[in-house]
């Protein structure tokens, strides 16, 4: 109850304009009750961040892409995860985005979870080239830039929150224009 208050107030008004009696008041519970129970903002903020990984499935989905012996599946998948994770947890993360401007405690949580996205696009990448799926003209290292560009959690939240498209068309969107940019046809 008091995280679904934090991440209400943290996505409605943003992390800074939101106050530990905010959240208090929302999820309708005494001060006290918010500190003694979960703590402060940013202690608040890193618990959000632990339901990342189960409401998004990381791990079994990373383990669908490490496994899979077809390019194009191995592709689809990375982007079916990042698909899921904004999906699921996009509010999560704008969240983290907004707080790491202003805490340097959340500020290091931002960038460790942006180096846990660029790993997850190196090894897709050195996945679909050990497949010999990698387009000849493209090095693994531009391949990694535009995968970890384009198959961005801040991707969909652009295409479905400011353009409108459903996470339907954006994946799909997301797919068909990576497997142009990254793999042998």
């Amino acid at each position: 109850m008091i995280l679904d208050a934090a991440l209400a107030l943290f996505t409605s008004a943003g992390y800074g304009a939101t106050s530990v009696a905010d959240i208090a008041e929302r999820a309708g519970v005494a001060l006290a009750t918010v500190y003694s129970s979960v703590g402060t903002k940013p202690a608040l903020l890193r618990l959000l961040l632990d339901r990342i990984d189960e409401h998004a499935e990381i791990p079994r989905q990373a383990a669908g892409v490490r496994s899979s012996n077809d390019p194009s599946d191995v592709l689809r998948r990375a982007v079916t995860l990042i698909r899921t994770l904004a999906e699921r947890c996009g509010d999560i993360i704008a969240s983290l985005a907004s707080a790491a401007s202003s805490e340097a405690e959340i500020a290091s949580l931002y960038r460790a979870g942006r180096a846990r996205h660029q790993a997850g696009a190196e090894t897709t990448v050195r996945r679909i080239a050990a497949l010999g799926g990698l387009r000849a003209d493209i090095t693994p290292e531009r391949a990694t830039a535009i995968l970890a560009t384009l198959n961005d959690p801040s991707m969909y939240r652009s295409l479905t929150g400011t353009h409108g498209w459903s996470f339907d068309e954006t994946e799909q969107w997301l797919f068909e224009t990576l497997s142009y940019q990254l793999l042998a046809h």
